[in-house]
């Protein structure tokens, strides 16, 4: 078994197969002076350096997901878009370090 599989107790596919089946429905939308933008989220020191969250290796994470903010008017998408670019350069780094 691989390192990862026994640290979490599932492989990849399970994993993202229990992804697949999670589903979070929405009660009611926000009014549009908190929809705009949340702040919140996984702490930014809580990652390496490739957008890796430092206590589940291999779980790499990017946008919304993080505790960050930004004004309104592109910036949070734009942050969004480069976060996910870097998260997945991450991803493939730690891909061909572990022979994922």
């Amino acid at each position: 078994m691989r390192r990862q599989e026994v640290q979490h107790g599932l492989g990849r596919a399970a994993q993202a197969d229990a992804l697949r089946r999670h589903h979070q429905r929405p009660v009611q939308p926000a009014p549009i002076e908190r929809a705009i933008s949340t702040a919140g989220g996984v702490r930014l020191d809580a990652l390496d350096g490739r957008s890796m969250l430092r206590a589940h290796p291999g779980l790499f994470l990017a946008g919304e997901m993080l505790d960050w903010e930004a004004p309104t008017g592109g910036y949070l998408l734009q942050g969004a878009f480069a976060g996910g670019r870097a998260a997945a350069a991450g991803m493939l780094d730690w891909l061909r370090e572990t022979g994922g």
